[in-house]
């Protein structure tokens, strides 16, 4: 089950205890991190965006691939919050990473701050994937990179999906990154999940 609210859709019970599992972090720290971001260069020291959190298993992969970066962990749900401290502290990324709760379309963060913003399985929870978007865009620096994945919706079939969650096709979500001033660097489908890695769009300017 899941519960709705005006800042995303929080989920309860069975659905919940999978998604924070030990197992199924372990799979997307070990595979499914080391996979998305294969061939993208991140800075020593980089400033790291983790959206959508959870258990905190995307902040202690990228520890794990760099242990210079320094990472905000952001979730909107503060109830898991305690156990990402606790995951965190076991797996040696407590002093690399700070956390925060917050609406993922109101980011409380700075204009380019982030060198690098990950959002995986979170999009489809927020109530309005643009908003997020734009945000993110916002607060990703103008060399950063945006790596993110998130269920995808068949073409042809009826929005929802997902839990009765709004779910986006592949081009429905290509052209919503490009909108938000993304430029997408590689985007496959895998297993009914879009996995995409982009940069900030190059503002043109205007011949004089």
């Amino acid at each position: 089950m899941e519960q709705e609210h005006n800042h995303g859709v929080l989920m309860r019970g069975l659905s919940r205890r999978l998604v924070y599992s030990r197992p199924r972090a372990w799979l997307g720290m070990a595979v499914e991190l080391p996979s998305l971001l294969r061939g993208v260069s991140i800075p020593r020291g980089a400033k790291c965006l983790d959206i959508a959190t959870g258990l905190g298993w995307a902040t202690a992969g990228l520890v794990r691939l760099d242990p210079s970066v320094r990472i905000v962990a952001l979730d909107y749900d503060g109830t898991i919050l305690p156990r990402t401290r606790e995951y965190l502290r076991e797996h040696g990324a407590a002093e690399s990473s700070g956390l925060c709760r917050a609406d993922a379309k109101h980011l409380p963060l700075r204009d380019g701050s982030f060198d690098l913003v990950l959002c995986l399985y979170g999009l489809h929870h927020f109530r309005g994937y643009f908003e997020a978007l734009r945000e993110i865009a916002r607060v990703l620096k103008s060399t950063g990179t945006f790596a993110l994945i998130d269920p995808a919706r068949r073409p042809g079939k009826p929005p929802g999906g997902h839990h009765g969650m709004e779910v986006l096709t592949p081009d429905e979500l290509d052209r919503m990154l490009l909108d938000a001033g993304f430029e997408i660097v590689r985007s496959r489908v895998s297993l009914g999940r879009v996995k995409a890695v982009t940069h900030k769009r190059k503002s043109v300017t205007a011949p004089t």
